[in-house]
């Protein structure tokens, strides 16, 4: 098998396919500090997002964006869909 090059951060998100299945997250070590280091930046400044930015398996370049909220209202909705 082919190894993912080390050099750059691999995650892939894999989302739900119906209610309450788990939501799984691949990826490499460099690409899971990546996020875990997102994750960090959100807490820390919780008024700024903060971003992963890594590959997905075709090495296609995205953006993981992470948010600190506190309502349910920030919660939804979700960042794609008109409200």
């Amino acid at each position: 098998m082919n190894e993912l090059p080390k050099q750059y951060p691999f995650i892939h998100i894999y989302p739900q396919q119906q209610a309450h299945q788990p939501v799984t997250i691949k990826g490499n070590t460099e690409g899971l500090c990546v996020l875990v280091n997102a994750l960090i930046s959100a807490i820390a400044n919780p008024d700024n997002n903060a971003a992963a930015e890594v590959f997905c398996g075709d090495a296609e370049f995205y953006e993981v964006v992470v948010r600190l909220v506190n309502t349910h209202k920030e919660l939804s909705p979700l960042p794609y869909q008109k409200s």
